[in-house]
């Protein structure tokens, strides 16, 4: 079992575990999950409980994942590794390979890559995916290996690209609600704007004219389920190869790329950035 080590000092008043927890931010349903056995906190080497009053000079050890292993399908296939460390895993997804497991991608999908290589050094790996993309899109996927590293990453931002049909002269802000369509009373695939939605911003910044075509910047807020698809096509700019919301043509998926991620662990105050690569089906339209 692998641990957070926490040096206590500075205490003025009368403080047991579950209140030290509470007020450094950890969440609820963290603390709750560490009382599920008796080995997830220790004082001083000693496993204990939340009810433990802490005293200064004590070592705190909190079990970084207190949860039940992911099981599924482990599927044993080289992932493109940008980075990794104790806390994260970033991973370049091409496309056309599904983040998580469906009934069309059980033996096919990023998930069951991800926790075939980590189980391999931690039998209790549970997956925590930061960021989902579309199968169709390809970029950074950011992985916390552990329940404190995911619920201490903060200030996430994404930076996306694609390429989109007609040419787009100017940034464009869409504020549209996304709602999700639903037959018999289960969720279907497409999404449509409607003010009985969730609520959604993208903001589109042309990069390059490419002939009939335009390579624009895209940031989000929210990050709904489709939302650059979405909104690139409701004011009239779809992305090329998008089945759902754009044009029929000759690309065999849609172009969109997460090309630059940054965000911030507040526990050890490290920020990361990345910036990748275009793929090369990109730079073959951007080099034209």
């Amino acid at each position: 079992m692998k641990y957070l080590k926490i040096e206590i000092d500075g205490i003025t008043q009368k403080k047991n575990i579950y209140k030290f927890l509470k007020e450094n931010k950890f969440s609820e349903h963290y603390i709750s999950a560490l009382r599920n056995n008796l080995n997830n906190i220790l004082i001083n080497g000693k496993a204990t409980n939340v009810k433990t009053v802490l005293k200064n000079g004590d070592v705190l050890e909190i079990a970084k994942n207190p949860y039940k292993a992911t099981e599924i399908e482990l599927i044993e296939k080289p992932l493109n590794i940008v980075y990794e460390d104790e806390d994260y895993l970033v991973i370049n997804k091409p496309s056309l390979l599904a983040t998580t497991p469906t009934r069309s991608h059980y033996s096919d999908n990023l998930s069951g890559m991800i926790c075939a290589y980590i189980k391999k050094k931690d039998d209790n790996f549970t997956l925590r995916i930061m960021n989902r993309l579309d199968k169709d899109a390809s970029g950074l996927i950011l992985v916390a290996k552990d329940a404190i590293a995911y619920q201490k990453t903060v200030n996430i931002k994404k930076e996306y690209y694609a390429i989109c049909h007609g040419i787009l002269e100017k940034e464009e802000i869409i504020e549209k609600p996304i709602l999700t369509l639903q037959e018999n009373g289960i969720n279907i695939m497409k999404r449509v704007c409607d003010e009985k939605g969730q609520s959604a911003k993208t903001t589109l910044t042309p990069i390059k004219t490419l002939k009939d075509k335009t390579l624009v910047k895209a940031e989000i807020e929210k990050g709904r389920t489709h939302q650059i698809r979405l909104h690139s096509s409701h004011i009239g700019y779809p992305l090329i190869g998008d089945k759902i919301y754009g044009n029929e043509d000759e690309f065999s998926h849609t172009f969109l790329h997460l090309k630059r991620l940054s965000f911030e662990n507040e526990l050890t105050r490290k920020q990361y950035c990345f910036d990748i690569d275009f793929p090369q089906e990109f730079l073959d339209l951007i080099e034209i």
